[in-house]
């Protein structure tokens, strides 16, 4: 048997025993109907149209009948509002496609993909048909287009204004979940800016400063210096001496290294939160889990009473397609389908909570089929629930310009629906923000 079959099938008898346990244990019951097994729809196109660079676009023309909003009273206190943005790191709509048919069967669909709205993202960046993750990260954070390379900085290298920035401002929590480096560009694009995205020394202490209130993911060699040992095996690498974990402890993080820590954790009473479980990007099988790393955010930041936006991403979907290893690719995408159980079961107990599954841009040029091609470098074959068989080919190994899937539910979520540039996830989230009665300004 295929040694690749043998480890996807034993990763959907996790997902299933995993997404049994939370039907009987969720706390509260679900005020929609979850996801039904529905035929997919057909794949989006594969290159975006081209398009004059533009640096900062509008937010799409509201409905003409808007949301409604909570108008705040002198005797009811608005429901906090609860953003959670999922990134799938290179995440395209085969990717999504490849995942639930391993992980659902022929006619099944991922957790992500039973969201109520549905569209679709053009993610190049200023002066380039196909972006890279800063300048994307820099737009989905801001509503800011940039150039490759730039972390939270305009074409002109001026800093930007984050959906972070704006939720701070309110009062609200704010944390990043990834299972790369917490400094890579993805995750800084929200709390840091840098001229350089992988100047990873300099964009880690800015997460701190930046007051971001639960951090976890790798990179524990960006938060200690040279010749000092952390948790894991390799040195820290900070030539400047600074040891940023005996930094974040000073200012009140409660810090973990190990996925044990994490999952015995008393949440309760803890404030900040700063979690590093790996030299680099973690490792797999992820340990912990983004789901569990997601899950213990949640409790965090959901002590604030003015509720809370936190960003999670499946990065080493990213990886996986450059190197065109389809089985990573899958099981990273499941992970991340996981991840997204947690915050729809979030959701389901708590009102005012806009979700968001989207990515950055596409890797790979991934296409799935049920049929094998007979070309070189075909994955495959790969069995999905119901011994329905699927291959996966690759045109590339660097990212595109294809068109990325997001679904979103929750308020603000309308924004998203048909097709929109990347910078409409910033502008939905502002439109949730908004919903707590309070101005946000644009």
């Amino acid at each position: 048997m295929n040694p690749t079959w043998n480890i996807l099938r034993e990763h959907v008898k996790n997902l299933l025993l995993i997404l049994a346990a939370a039907a009987l244990t969720a706390g509260c019951f679900s005020s929609v109907e979850p996801p039904q097994p529905t035929s997919t729809s057909p794949p989006l196109s594969p290159t975006a149209p081209v398009e004059s660079p533009t640096v900062q676009t509008s937010p799409p023309e509201k409905p003409t009948t808007p949301s409604p909003t909570i108008e705040p009273t002198e005797t009811a206190r608005p429901e906090p509002v609860r953003v959670i943005l999922f990134i799938g790191d290179g995440m395209g709509a085969e990717h999504r496609q490849a995942a639930a048919w391993m992980g659902f069967g022929r006619d099944g669909q991922l957790v992500m993909d039973g969201l109520k709205v549905h569209g679709s993202l053009r993610t190049s960046s200023v002066g380039n048909q196909v972006t890279d993750s800063a300048a994307a990260a820099t737009a989905l954070a801001s509503g800011v287009k940039t150039r490759n390379g730039l972390v939270g900085l305009n074409p002109d290298g001026e800093e930007v204004i984050t959906a972070f920035d704006r939720a701070q401002e309110l009062g609200l929590a704010v944390g990043l979940v990834t299972n790369t480096p917490l400094p890579h560009a993805t995750p800084a694009g929200f709390a840091a800016h840098s001229e350089n995205r992988w100047d990873m020394n300099g964009i880690a202490p800015q997460l701190l400063e930046a007051e971001v209130d639960v951090l976890l993911g790798g990179g524990e060699n960006y938060f200690l210096p040279t010749g000092s040992q952390g948790c894991h095996p390799e040195p820290g690498k900070r030539e400047d001496g600074r040891n940023l974990v005996a930094e974040a402890q000073k200012s009140s993080y409660h810090t973990l290294c190990r996925p044990e820590e994490l999952a015995a954790l008393e949440t309760a009473g803890i404030d900040r939160l700063l979690g590093v479980f790996a030299d680099e990007g973690i490792p797999r099988p992820f340990q912990p889990s983004l789901a569990e790393m997601t899950s213990a955010a949640v409790e965090v930041l959901s002590q604030d009473p003015e509720g809370f936006f936190l960003v999670v991403e499946s990065g080493q979907i990213d990886w996986a397609s450059h190197g065109n290893v389809a089985a990573n690719a899958i099981l990273d995408t499941l992970a991340l389908d996981e991840a997204v159980r947690v915050g729809l079961d979030f959701a389901d107990c708590h009102a005012n909570t806009l979700l968001i599954v989207t990515a950055d841009h596409e890797t790979g040029g991934m296409d799935t089929h049920s049929q094998p091609t007979g070309n070189a470098g075909e994955d495959g074959p790969f069995t999905g629930p119901g011994e329905f068989v699927f291959y996966v080919t690759w045109t590339t190994k660097t990212h595109t310009s294809a068109l990325v899937p997001v679904t979103a539910q929750g308020p603000g979520a309308y924004i998203l629906e048909g097709e929109n540039d990347i910078t409409a996830v910033y502008h939905a989230v502002l439109e949730a923000l908004a919903v707590r009665g309070e101005p946000v300004l644009q």
